[in-house]
């Protein structure tokens, strides 16, 4: 990675329309969830960047705002880029005012190992704002906790695309998911992992829907336990497992070509 010191503008590395990925850095977060979301730049100046969350709701983030800082992760000028920003104001609800600081920098991207199997999942899908998916997210967790899986909740055998960083699936080609979901993913033995994603791209060929997801909010442990599921395919497929779990976050661009066992 190659940091860029004494950066005064920001705003060539971002530009309208461009998509970035925000990372929670906050102080006060919980260091053992990964927690993040996406934007789009409806706005770029020297050192301030307004980004449209699609999927945010009124009132989401409010409670934020001062306190707040992210990661930004997109690309540009043909690399990927890095750079930290604090959150300092919302207007419309969903467009996000943050102010960048710090040193940016630059790193080569790159798919996270990823592999095709099949697995129990369940997908809970709904057009509802960020805020009732955490919340939700959060109950379902402390019941897990306690109680186990929740009554009710069958998760079936699926052929998917899975890495540390998403989900592939195939629809029936009538279907459309949302633009968040709720995924309950079993790739062992125990308790199934709960992740909230949001759909990043879609392939619609003529008798199915193929769609890629990636995990916006999922505890480090789960992400670990998907990363050896993942090791452990490639290594039976006679492949090598390259480890990036410390750059999930950076190298994961969820494209729509998955990598196959062998």
């Amino acid at each position: 990675m190659s940091p860029q010191s004494h950066i005064s503008d920001y705003s060539r590395y971002f530009g309208l329309r461009q998509k970035v990925c925000m990372v929670n850095m906050s102080a006060e977060r919980d260091s053992e969830i990964y927690e993040s979301l996406s934007g789009v730049v409806v706005s770029s100046n020297m050192d301030s960047l307004e980004l449209m969350v699609v999927y945010g709701g009124c009132g989401t983030h409010d409670d934020e705002v001062g306190k707040a800082t992210y990661k930004l992760t997109t690309e540009a000028l043909g690399s990927g880029i890095q750079v930290l920003a604090d959150l300092t104001g919302i207007t419309g609800g969903n467009i996000l005012q943050l102010r960048m600081h710090g040193s940016l920098e630059m790193f080569q991207r790159r798919s996270v190992p990823r592999v095709e199997l099949s697995v129990r999942i369940f997908q809970r899908c709904g057009n509802f704002p960020l805020s009732s998916f955490k919340k939700e997210w959060k109950r379902i967790m402390a019941h897990m906790g306690s109680n186990g899986l929740p009554p009710g909740l069958v998760l079936q055998e699926t052929a998917v695309s899975l890495s540390a960083g998403g989900i592939g699936l195939t629809f029936a080609a009538e279907g459309r998911p949302t633009p968040l979901s709720m995924f309950f993913v079993a790739p062992n033995e125990g308790l199934p992992i709960c992740a909230l994603a949001e759909t990043v791209w879609e392939d619609r060929q003529p008798e199915v829907l193929r769609c890629g997801f990636r995990f916006i909010q999922i505890l480090k442990s789960d992400q670990e336990r998907i990363n050896r599921l993942v090791a452990e395919s490639l290594r039976k497929n006679g492949g090598s497992h390259l480890d990036y779990k410390r750059d999930w976050v950076l190298v994961d661009k969820m494209v729509a070509d998955v990598r196959k066992p062998g």
